[in-house]
């Protein structure tokens, strides 16, 4: 037989597909399953590296797994001789787990695909995802060549794209009807891939948003020596001969002499410093580069860069613009002395990159070369190559909840916002966004726990955009992103059984009824908690960022990747969940209403600076006793509090915040119903906490109205009214008792119908209202609706 000539008919062939040891051989066993691909040299090849890797059928299987070669790995387990047939069940799952993974990871392939046809304003070639998906699950090596052909198809449609459009730029370039600023945005936007973006601003003139219409710094050529080119830029003589140079000019004047500037550093001294400092702040046009004061510290100098942040889309980030900038001496490798400033940049022929993030950022020749090269951008530029040596809370902040006040109230401004993190930190481009929001559903909790994963991955093989796609497979970071989003609901045991349970019924995005939530639980149990109990805890859900609604009738998680992967393993965790719950039930049932309560009174105090320990202090093991103490301060502080225009500054969208609100109440007061309408959206101009504040005490004053009634019921509707809204608070309570024309009375400070030491919390949420430039107004004391006929509440706050 010829070399290369293909065995179909050799009787080797089947010599070897009988032979018990050809699973020893991991490629050799994938390769006789397609014989009609099989020719002497694969048959070698495969044979002989089996040998040198020493393989045996365990960790064949686990190659196979690995390589995505999931028929081959099903044939091995069903026909090998693999030791241990005990274990079969963990490697049966093993492979259901792989093939989840893998059709997770051919979906996110495909949007992703999909994605940038749609930027790029191209027709993708169309997928057959049965197709996909039945390759998938015969190897993810030929899958993958089925989505290289689409991927093929799309660079070429991109690539006709991108001359079309820069011909039409050219065009408009010769006319005289672009200024640099706007061309080069749109340069940019053609070489990221945004053609329908960078179409339109072709057409009617105009400049986009978002970071990719920013352009980037000219490629470094890894040959081209730094101390060379700037010996160039210096030395007239060499600039007439080297012109391979000549795409490294000077973009202007001030360019010119930040080059020149930085040379003279070498020398040392106060005047340098000072000169470097204004040629620095004039190259970024600054009008206050003449004002800038330059301070001799130790190891060298210290000095201030105006507008670094002068950009309007990342002055988010650093809202002051102003820089501190420490210029070492010719001798000094490090700062000294600056651990505790933040994060602010460094230059200095000595001083080099730290290796990890820092708030020193060093400016090295090679940055203040291409720097120089950019005649828009500049301050963006600048960020960005900063951004990726300071610590990544520079830019989302040390908590979630401060990430969450960053990313802003909508999901535009959120979707912009992560946009320019991932792109000044350099941890990915508009694809990982993309990806970052389907996984985390926005939820600040775990976005922040993916975020610090992403940055910690950051220049390794297998970081960025290739990790988010296979997140799942890290057993230690699978764990951190089930806790957190589990955290939201407290050691709770039946907050987790209907969390589990919602999972099971129905994959996150469709809606679960009350009777499908405790069905499930009931054919996975014996033992379960009482309808009423377990209905509480589905509309306590409310409370998760990742819950789309939620009441004792029905609830629907959002669709998003977390939630996908969390329902693969809810039936084994809703099992677990009431076993844990059934070995005590009685001592759980007290535990979990004790710590709904703590939750749901802790609301109050949302504008108090010890709100965030206390909180955390709820989630650990402190003893009921402290955790009362810290209360009864907390309720101190919060008494002697005053509302001012700090504490509400701020938009925050009602929606969701009345949906966490409402959660945890329904698990305070689990008989009472309550019925919520309004738009999908609503964005007012307060902070979170402040609203937190409000809506907790108009809520709790109905809630504790109604408390032990069967037949207790509230409604909270949310409209819009021109540029304001109006949040109704309404139950079918007895109502105001007050006489008529006294209802002002149930504003006043000390004033309640509820007996002495009451009648605060109204009173504070008038001061919080108005303070927001709203009003807190009672509609009416009594009888003003058919069906809620007690008191009628309405919050009125500015849209945001």
């Amino acid at each position: 037989m010829g070399k290369g000539a293909r065995m179909t008919d050799s009787p080797l062939i089947d010599l070897l597909s009988q032979w018990p040891g050809r699973f020893r051989f991991g490629r050799l066993a994938v390769a006789l399953r397609s014989p009609e691909r099989l020719d002497e040299d694969v048959l070698v090849d495969a044979v002989l590296r089996g040998i040198a890797e020493d393989e045996d059928e365990q960790s064949v299987f686990d190659s196979l797994l690995q390589e995505g070669e999931l028929e081959a790995a099903g044939y091995l387990l069903e026909h090998g001789p693999l030791p241990d047939r005990a274990g079969l069940s963990s490697r049966l799952q093993a492979l259901a787990d792989r093939r989840q993974e893998l059709r997770d990871d051919l979906r996110d392939r495909r949007d992703a695909l999909r994605k940038r046809a749609g930027d790029a304003d191209l027709a993708l070639p169309e997928l057959d995802m049965a197709e996909l998906e039945r390759s998938c699950a015969v190897s993810w090596t030929r899958t993958l060549r089925l989505l290289e052909i689409a991927e093929t198809a799309l660079e070429k449609g991109l690539a006709v794209g991108r001359q079309a459009l820069r011909a039409r730029l050219a065009e408009r370039e010769e006319q005289g009807a672009a200024d640099p600023a706007w061309a080069e945005s749109s340069h940019a936007l053609i070489d990221a891939g945004l053609l329908r973006i960078a179409a339109r601003q072709i057409d009617d003139g105009t400049r986009s948003t978002g970071p990719e219409q920013v352009p980037a710094l000219p490629a470094w050529n890894p040959e081209l020596s730094p101390a060379q080119l700037l010996e160039w830029h210096l030395d007239p003589v060499q600039r007439q001969r080297q012109v391979r140079y000549a795409h490294w000019v000077p973009a202007d004047d001030s360019a010119r002499e930040l080059l020149e500037a930085y040379a003279s550093l070498d020398d040392g001294g106060f005047g340098a410093a000072q000169r470097f400092t204004a040629a620095f702040n004039a190259y970024l046009h600054s009008d206050d580069f003449d004002r800038v004061r330059t301070e001799e510290i130790t190891g060298g100098y210290l000095a201030t860069v105006a507008r670094a942040f002068a950009d309007p889309e990342i002055e988010r980030f650093r809202p002051v613009g102003n820089l501190d900038l420490f210029i070492g001496g010719p001798e000094t490798r490090e700062p000294e002395g600056l651990d505790a400033m933040p994060p602010y940049v460094a230059v200095g022929a000595a001083l080099a990159a730290p290796a990890d993030r820092s708030p020193c950022a060093v400016l090295v020749l090679r940055d203040l070369l291409q720097l120089a090269t950019l005649r828009t951008g500049r301050s963006t530029a600048l960020v960005r190559l900063l951004g990726r040596q300071w610590p990544l809370t520079t830019f989302v902040g040390r908590t979630p909840v401060a990430l969450d006040e960053r990313l802003g109230p909508d999901e535009a401004t959120r979707w912009s916002t992560l946009r320019w993190i991932l792109d000044l930190t350099g941890l990915g481009g508009i694809v990982v966004a993309d990806a970052l929001a389907f996984a985390t559903g926005w939820d600040p909790e775990l976005l922040h726990l993916f975020l610090q994963a992403l940055a910690e991955r950051q220049g390794r093989a297998r970081g960025g955009e290739r990790w988010l796609s296979r997140w799942r497979e890290e057993r230690q970071f699978r764990a951190a992103v089930e806790d957190t989003v589990l955290r939201t609901l407290g050691p709770s045991r039946v907050a987790h059984i209907a969390f589990w349970a919602a999972l099971t019924a129905a994959p996150a995005g469709e809606e679960v009824t009350a009777d499908e939530l405790l069905a499930v639980a009931q054919l996975t149990a014996d033992l379960v908690p009482d309808a009423d109990v377990l209905t509480a805890a589905m509309a306590g859900l409310g409370r998760l960022r990742l819950t789309a609604q939620a009441s004792a009738e029905q609830v629907r998680l959002r669709r998003c990747g977390v939630l996908t992967f969390l329902g693969e393993r809810a039936e084994q965790r809703l099992e677990t969940a009431l076993r844990d719950w059934a070995a005590d039930s009685e001592a759980a049932a007290s535990e979990d209403h004790g710590h709904a309560v703590r939750l749901w009174e802790a609301r109050r105090h949302g504008l108090n600076s010890d709100y965030e320990e206390y909180l955390a202090v709820l989630e650990g093991a402190t003893p009921a006793a402290d955790i009362d103490a810290r209360l009864e301060r907390l309720e101190r502080q919060t008494a002697e509090f005053s509302a001012d225009e700090r504490g509400v500054a701020g938009t925050t969208d009602l929606v969701p915040m009345l949906r966490e609100t409402i959660g945890l109440w329904q698990q305070a007061f689990p008989g009472v119903r309550v019925e919520t309408g309004g738009p999908d959206a609503a964005v007012a101009r307060i902070s979170a906490r402040a609203a937190q504040a409000l809506f907790y005490e108009l809520l709790a004053n109905a809630g504790e109205e109604l408390a032990g009634s069967e037949s207790g019921r509230v409604s909270v509707h949310v409209e819009p009214s021109g540029d304001e809204w109006l949040v109704d608070v309404r139950d079918n309570g007895a109502g105001i008792t007050y006489p008529p024309g006294r209802e002002d009375l149930v504003f006043r400070a000390g004033r309640s119908t509820k007996g002495e030491s009451r009648g605060d919390g109204l009173h504070r949420a008038r001061d919080i209202a108005e303070a927001a430039d709203g009003a807190l107004l009672l509609v009416s004391r009594s009888d003003g609706h058919p069906v809620f006929k007690g008191a009628h509440f309405r919050l009125i706050l500015a849209k945001g």
